[in-house]
């Protein structure tokens, strides 16, 4: 066979891979697009993927946190508070066609820089009529050593925001 021809079909074969690896991966941006817009992929249900303003309730204490929280279509998760100045981390997931679970974590210094605490956070969502979700669940804060200082009961509310407000 002529080293050109054999060059010459590689070269296509590989062209042809190529095109099939770039129409996969231009049908993902649709998909996560179509998550962006707060909708799941699969019913067009609402989706947590987005910005959300959130008011935390914590069972016990008397005032409520404003958090921001960031979910991306990939299944993370980032937040932050305004009354502890931190910033969570996690990860998020659907546990049902219509729930969804996110947990985070959050680090707390004190007033040397050490580590004071590490705040974990579990809850379990639901979307309203009106696109809000609810979440209720547990948060624990744990010392530098992993000891559980105490465990909490919350609901969270979400507003989701965007460009337009």
């Amino acid at each position: 066979m002529n080293p050109q021809r054999s060059t010459r079909r590689s070269l296509l074969r590989r062209a042809g891979f190529l095109g099939s690896a770039l129409a996969v991966g231009a049908a993902a941006p649709a998909a996560a697009h179509d998550e962006a817009r707060g909708h799941h992929r699969r019913d067009r249900r609402p989706s947590p993927v987005g910005s959300w303003s959130v008011v935390v309730t914590i069972e016990g204490v008397p005032d409520v946190e404003h958090a921001h929280y960031s979910f991306g279509a990939d299944g993370q998760l980032i937040l932050q508070t305004h009354r502890h100045t931190h910033t969570g981390i996690g990860t998020w997931k659907w546990a049902d066609d219509d729930i969804f679970v996110y947990v985070t974590r959050g680090l707390r210094p004190d007033a040397d820089g050490g580590l004071l605490s590490e705040l974990r956070i579990r809850h379990t969502g639901r979307f309203g009529a009106d696109g809000t979700f609810t979440s209720t669940g547990t948060g624990q804060a744990l010392d530098a050593g992993g000891k559980v200082l105490m465990e909490v009961q919350s609901t969270a509310v979400g507003t989701r925001f965007g460009v337009d407000g």
